[in-house]
């Protein structure tokens, strides 16, 4: 094969790659998953929060999973939203059969339609009410699982290896824990999300470079709201919940284009095989 066909192969496959990567489709996705947020996050948060008080041993790192997640969900001014929501999720105990209902309904609307746009991404069928009920159930078990076993793990590690030592220290692995936290969390979810079987490395790999760029821009979003105080003056307080909306509609852009980037790798990976 000559090079100027290689070349050709290869300007083909990245005009096809983009073309199929800056779907015009994901930016309406992420805002209505960004609406169903605006909703459903008190009633997820319940649950989630549920399950982990529930699970033993993490009593002791239940604050810091609980500050994780409120500073991930709104990086300026994660204290009020905490404080806010951690109202309403201490009330969860007081629903009601009415609030129960309502907390039940708004996180079966939230999945019905995030499991309708995850597998439209992916070219696959809906799952059926019972398997998405399933599925979306041992992914709320495992992410509490997995932020609660990663703080104990990390405490165990510096604790009883890394502080016992002059030479190790001066590490502290909980500066990099929560970019790993996020990572496993984005991973775990690319895998357990589509309805079908994800390359490992296609989810590794999909889940690594989303989880960073989510990083840098949450940095770039803190960097832009401290140091703009234009929407504070023109609309004072209310502006957090204008920046908490932004964010939330970021942060679902993100994912799906690394939802969409998860799906061109196992795609090309399964083409890859094929040709063998």
């Amino acid at each position: 094969m000559s090079t100027r066909k290689i070349l050709r192969n290869y300007y083909l496959f990245f005009r096809d790659f983009l073309k199929d990567f800056l779907d015009d489709r994901l930016g309406y996705y992420a805002a209505s998953l960004s609406w169903n947020t605006i909703f459903s996050i008190i009633p997820l948060l319940v649950i989630l929060l549920y399950v982990f008080t529930t699970l033993p041993y993490f009593d002791d790192v239940y604050v810091s999973v609980q500050e994780l997640i409120f500073a991930n969900i709104m990086p300026t001014e994660s204290k009020e939203i905490m404080a806010s929501i951690n109202t309403f999720v201490e009330n969860s105990d007081k629903l009601g059969q009415v609030g129960f209902f309502y907390v039940t309904f708004a996180a079966i609307m939230f999945f019905k339609n995030y499991d309708y746009i995850v597998n439209d991404i992916f070219e696959t069928e809906q799952r059926t009410i019972f398997e998405s009920i399933k599925t979306y159930l041992v992914l709320i078990i495992l992410l509490p699982l997995m932020m609660g076993g990663s703080f104990y793990l990390s405490n165990f590690i510096q604790t009883y290896l890394l502080d016992q030592t002059d030479i190790t220290s001066f590490i502290h692995i909980y500066y990099f824990l929560p970019y790993l936290i996020v990572w496993g969390a984005f991973y775990i979810t690319y895998q357990l999300s589509a309805n079908v079987k994800i390359d490992v490395k296609a989810a590794l790999t999909s889940s690594f470079i989303a989880s960073l760029i989510w990083h840098l821009s949450k940095i770039g979003f803190v960097f832009y709201v401290v140091h703009n105080k234009t929407y504070a003056s023109v609309y004072g307080s209310i502006s957090t919940v204008l920046f908490f909306l932004l964010w939330i509609y970021i942060s679902w852009a993100i994912f799906l284009h690394g939802l969409r980037f998860c799906y061109l790798l196992d795609k090309s990976d399964d083409e890859e095989l094929e040709e063998i």
